[in-house]
């Protein structure tokens, strides 16, 4: 009889062949090693390089070609993804030739609530559940749920409305385990659903809907309302309830998206029409209904994200020197075997979906999501400086080229396999995204049909861009460097560079990032609304949608952020989110405001928040973020983690080694984090500590 045994958080130990793979980069080397390298059924890592990990991955998505045919597209698999040319999603990579676990290679996928009521609801529960157990994300929308004080027929009498169903979908997220990951979810909201002003406020509060992302589906007759300041309506109507509305001012339902958006982060906002006029499948059921959880793939009832993409920075030649430029040959070669890595995968999945509807969609529409990753990095090698018109030229082409390349490739195979079975190839062709491909393109599309009813996408490729050590999707270079707490006894700190800002230093002899170049620009740098053009530009280019966040400084005002919103809807953005710096701050400053009377209430009416609790116990890992502030002094690096709970480590580093100010500020974030482990509430502390000033600070 098998034993259990307890469950420990224990660091794996890197093996030294990993670290050297990547010249000692423990993070990098770290992300491969926990995340993807293959395991056996009792969770021990078998391989030690991303080799090991290449070969797997080619071999056995190469094993749904025909026999005569596999030894040929494994080897080209290889080339493909070694030296990191591709980046698969990271189902994918950790997926493929793992046996004995029930375990999708889809990243996400779309459920839908099938009907306004208490069943629909559990039943949206149970498929999430069941897709979160196979280590897929899920989004969804519920605009089909009746609004807050609409009647129904039960004890309650009237609906608490959709909105106060988000936290059991939530919680559904949170609870079902992905192997150390958390699940994912989107949820979405009509922007003229009665209860969308709920939505919007939802988030404010820490503690409610912690397990999901939240984005609001803007319409154009929304957008020129608020430009003309007109009145707009928000309705709901099904055959219980007849049809509800009420009309409310536009820009009064605008200005609390906005505010929101500035001051916690959320919702994001999804310009819905543009959606649906970019999506080439909005016939035969394949009509988009939502987002997958990062909203670059809108997706019809149960579709999937089948996402993998191309690291641009290893596709250009003579880097950094005045003849550098794009290797297209090599390039085009990789746009093509991904096209067909990734329709392989769809081959793979199939018997291994969650749920029998994913399957279906999947095997009738075969949507792909090819993107990129690296643009800014390629950027820098061709010494073009990402906020500057040249930037623009040049990915208007480059992605003009990218997408006709792509979309070929989808062809080819539909000549060698059959097209999708739900092609259609003249309602195909009426589609506004397929009449801007090249008429040589469309003829082959109507004589050969296409293999994938969507091609393209831009996802934010999070911890794969950190596995190939490069700028993530189509983002600007977080920064030039960042500092690290050495896990050694010292526990010192350490200035870690961007991999190829390091690279760049190396190679050139440079004393530090300040004597870089020009053309390297951090992402701080550069103006929001160059950003959204930057994204606009591109997403004429893409079928499906770009995961994006435009990171804001902290003192940007609510009007900027209108105009930053504003531009993006104009500028053919399918969608955008907005982080200020320092705005999840904000929400514990705005929560402070309240009366002392209402947060002693609420402290002592919750033992999450107010009561002290003795074994909170550090997980392995912990997700936070480092922030640098100049004082008189000199720099100070700020570094806050924290879990689903709230924040829980405070590590403040000031000064040389052995200064009293690196002592006293080290003695404060011990301080707080030992207060916060202990179930303080971190808004004590910022009230404890306002105000107060030195002679220098």
């Amino acid at each position: 009889m098998a034993q259990l045994e307890e469950q420990k958080e224990t660091k794996l130990e890197i093996p030294k062949e990993t670290l050297d793979f990547f010249g000692g980069d423990e993070l990098r080397a770290r992300v491969f090693y926990e995340k993807y390298a293959l395991r056996d059924e009792l969770g021990r890592v078998l391989e030690k390089t991303p080799v090991e990990m290449w070969r797997r991955v080619a071999r056995e998505i190469a094993s749904v070609e025909k026999e005569d045919k596999r030894a040929e597209w494994e080897g080209n698999f290889y080339w493909l993804l070694s030296e990191f040319r591709f980046v698969p999603g990271g189902r994918i990579m950790f997926g493929a030739g793992q046996r004995g676990r029930k375990a999708t290679l889809i990243n996400c996928y779309v459920i839908p609530i099938k009907e306004d009521s208490i069943e629909g609801i559990f039943e949206w529960c149970k498929e999430a559940a069941r897709t979160y157990s196979y280590g897929g994300g899920v989004g969804t929308d519920i605009s089909i749920l009746r609004p807050k004080g609409a009647p129904v027929h039960n004890a309650a009498l009237k609906s608490t409305g959709s909105v106060s169903f988000m936290n059991v979908m939530s919680e559904t997220t949170g609870t079902i385990g992905q192997s150390g990951r958390r699940g994912a979810l989107m949820i979405t909201i009509r922007v003229d659903h009665p209860d969308v002003f709920d939505f919007i406020r939802v988030k404010r509060d820490l503690r409610s809907v912690r397990y999901a992302n939240i984005s609001v589906r803007v319409t154009d007759e929304f957008m020129r309302a608020v430009e003309e300041d007109k009145e707009f309506t928000l309705w709901y109507e099904n055959e219980v309830v007849g049809r509800l509305e009420r009309k409310i001012r536009a820009r009064e339902l605008w200005r609390e998206l906005v505010q929101s958006a500035r001051d916690w982060a959320e919702p994001g906002l999804i310009f819905w029409d543009t959606v649906k006029r970019g999506s080439p499948s909005e016939y035969n059921g394949m009509e988009v209904v939502t987002t997958n959880p990062c909203s670059e793939q809108p997706l019809q009832a149960y579709g999937a994200c089948d996402l993998g993409s191309i690291n641009l920075s290893a596709f250009v030649v003579d880097e950094f020197t005045e003849g550098a430029r794009v290797d297209w040959e090599g390039l085009e070669r990789a746009v093509r075997y991904s096209v067909r890595f990734l329709d392989d995968v769809l081959d793979y999945n199939m018997g291994r979906h969650p749920l029998k509807e994913q399957e279906e969609a999947s095997r009738t529409s075969r949507r792909i999501g090819l993107g990129v990753t690296g643009l800014a990095d390629m950027l820098a090698k061709l010494r073009i400086k990402y906020d500057s018109e040249e930037a623009l030229d040049f990915v208007d082409e480059f992605f003009n080229r990218f997408k006709c390349v792509a979309y070929d490739a989808s062809i080819e195979l539909a000549k060698e396999k059959g097209a999708f079975p739900l092609f259609d190839a003249e309602k195909h062709l009426s589609m506004p995204f397929i009449r801007t491909l090249p008429s040589e393109l469309r003829e082959k599309i109507a004589r050969f049909g296409l293999r994938n009813v969507a091609v393209l996408t831009v996802p934010p490729v999070g911890s794969g861009s950190v596995l190939v050590g490069t700028s993530s999707g189509i983002e600007p270079i977080f920064a030039f460097s960042y500092t690290r707490r050495s896990e050694s006894l010292s526990k010192e700190y350490f200035k870690v560079y961007h991999p190829l800002v390091g690279e760049y230093i190396k190679r050139f002899g440079l004393k530090d990032e300040s004597a870089l170049p020009d053309y390297f620009v951090e992402a701080h740098r550069i103006n929001p609304e160059f950003r959204v053009k930057m994204q606009g530009t591109i997403q004429k280019h893409i079928d499906s949608a770009i995961s994006s966040t435009v990171n804001l400084p902290s003192d940007i005002t609510v009007e900027e952020v209108e105009k930053i919103y504003m531009l993006a809807w104009k500028s053919g953005c399918k969608g955008i989110t907005v982080y200020r710096e320092g705005s999840r701050e904000g929400v514990l400053i705005t929560e402070e405001a309240k009366s002392s009377e209402k947060t002693e209430q609420s402290q002592s009416g919750d033992a999450g928040v107010g009561s002290p609790r003795k074994n909170w116990v550090r997980p392995r890992v912990l997700s936070g973020q480092t922030i640098k502030f100049r004082l008189p002094q000199g720099s100070i690096y700020i570094t806050v983690n924290g879990d689903e709970e709230g924040i829980k480590e405070v590590f403040v580093n000031l000064g040389k080694s052995g200064s009293d100010e690196k002592s006293y500020s080290e003695a404060i974030g011990r301080l707080i984090s030992r207060y916060l482990q202990h179930g303080g509430d971190v808004r004590d502390v910022i009230k404890s500590l306002k105000g107060i000033h030195g002679k220098t600070s």
